[in-house]
């Protein structure tokens, strides 16, 4: 008995085993996998074309983009096709040309008679005048006048009231003066604390050492993402030699140790690009996710979410408070000037 259980419980053991190992090394091959790119382009006398493409998992995934205009985009999976700018457009035009005929096709139909089931209703219709849809009305009727004397009463109170408060000006500039202290004042005072509860966190300790880390991060993720092949010879031009200037002025700091693959020449004369560029690089999920779970698991983000937090939730508060000391000024004003 426990020898058959033992050999059960192994074989149930094995086969979430090497489910789980299956799922592993997928997992690592989604994230091991290179994400290849190639970025080409070309100038000549105006005339401007590009070419974008996506590989991923050795060339299952594939995407990439053309120009010039329409140009196209499009995302397979293998031999299935996700999304092609190109057979969208064919269908939306096919679909507009079928529309268009059959709506010329009911243009051209003959029109139906229409008189004759119109007559024959008319000549069906009839008026119910029994005792008890007579009653019915009455005391309808009866009810909408109760309805309207009270309303007439309502409003009469209502004037009565306004013409005791339109004696008085005072009313008037002390119901204007809490209109503007809440509208602008109150508004002002709220803006003030947001605006000043931002800046200290800027300037806090833990908001500068955050961004730091993020700078860090960030530089270590562009170099995963940096081209590490190609070549380029370029004539550029601005029009404006102090913006020509200082555009090579970076290119030369940013790429220093690859000026001889990626040639820049300025002209500081004319509004100009010509020449030709490729750029091949590659990348992989694993390298940008450690790069970035720092960041995302930092106890200094968690404390920059909890403060922006509690700060929504008073400024939340402030506002309803406001709202509720302007409710009440204008109640007792109310108050004093109807009697």
């Amino acid at each position: 008995m426990w020898s058959i259980l033992l050999k059960v419980l192994s074989v149930i053991g094995i086969v979430l085993g090497g489910i789980l190992g299956v799922v592993i090394l997928l997992l690592l091959l989604v994230l091991l996998c290179p994400i290849v790119y190639k970025i080409s382009g070309k100038a000549h006398e105006g005339k401007y074309f590009a070419k974008i493409r996506l590989y991923y998992l050795f060339g299952l995934v594939r995407a990439g983009y053309t120009y010039p205009e329409p140009g196209n985009i499009y995302a397979k999976v293998a031999w299935f096709t996700l999304y092609d700018s190109k057979k969208e457009e064919a269908d939306e035009v096919a679909s507009s040309h079928s529309i268009d005929a059959e709506v010329t096709d009911k243009d051209i139909s003959p029109k139906e008679n229409t008189t004759g089931p119109t007559e024959a209703k008319s000549e069906l219709e009839f008026v119910d005048i029994s005792s008890d849809a007579t009653l019915d009305k009455t005391e309808e009727d009866n009810a909408s006048k109760g309805k309207a004397t009270e309303e007439n009463k309502d409003k009469a109170a209502k004037s009565g009231d306004k013409k005791n408060k339109s004696k008085n000006p005072v009313y008037y500039i002390k119901r204007k003066y809490y209109e503007l202290k809440h509208k602008v004042i109150d508004k002002i005072k709220l803006l003030y604390k947001d605006i000043s509860f931002y800046l200290k966190l800027v300037l806090h300790d833990d908001t500068r050492e955050l961004i730091g880390k993020v700078k860090r991060q960030l530089i270590k993720i562009l170099k995963q993402l940096a081209p590490k092949s190609g070549h380029g010879n370029v004539e550029f031009g601005t029009g404006s030699p102090d913006t020509t200037a200082y555009i090579f002025g970076v290119y030369s700091v940013v790429m220093v140790k690859k000026t001889k693959k990626y040639v820049l020449i300025p002209n500081f004369e004319e509004k100009i690009i010509e020449g030709d560029l490729v750029i091949k690089g590659w990348f992989n999920l694993f390298g940008i996710l450690i790069c970035a779970l720092p960041i995302v698991f930092s106890k200094k983000l968690k404390l920059l979410r909890n403060r922006i937090e509690r700060h929504s939730e008073n400024m939340d508060k402030a506002r309803r408070k406001a709202e509720k000391r302007f409710d009440k000024e204008i109640s007792e004003l109310d108050k004093e000037y109807s009697a």
